[in-house]
Order: structure tokens, then C-alpha cells, then sequence
């Protein structure tokens, strides 16, 4: 495995097929890069995985949700 790009708000990591057999899997592996580097650990991630051959690319980064004003209001 290989980390390209680790930032508080994007990791970006490549592996060969068939080294990781899940989604939970790769969530790990962010988890545990974020630890490692310092950075919050985010409290949901989106990944997106690409193929390539031999190799998988995957894009991972913290969802944000989005909650109206007048939606806020009513959690007061």
C-alpha cells in the first residue's frame, strides 16, 4: 500500500487488487492514517475506489452534512 496525498480534509491511498476485501477494511486504513498524522479523526468517511489494472485507487474524505437554518431551529 501506498499513501499519495494525507491531509485533515482528503487521504488518497493505492493498493494492489485484492489486498483489501472491504469497505471497513479501508476505513481502518483511514482511521488509522488520520491517527498517525495527527489529524481528527472524522466522524463519517466517503470513500471512492477506482481500478486500474493491478491496482486500486481510493479517495476517501469526511462527509459533511449540510442542515438548514430552519432546520437547526427546531434541534434548540
Amino acid at each position: 500500500m501506498k499513501i499519495h496525498v494525507a491531509t485533515p480534509g482528503l487521504i488518497v491511498f493505492e493498493y494492489e487488487n485484492g489486498a483489501i476485501k472491504d469497505r471497513e477494511k479501508a476505513q481502518v486504513i483511514v482511521r488509522s492514517v488520520l491517527e498517525v498524522k495527527g489529524f481528527e479523526q472524522w466522524s463519517s468517511i466517503e470513500i471512492e475506489e477506482f481500478t486500474y489494472k493491478k491496482s486500486n485507487l481510493v479517495f476517501a474524505r469526511p462527509i459533511k452534512v449540510f442542515i438548514p437554518d430552519f432546520l437547526a431551529w427546531f434541534s434548540e
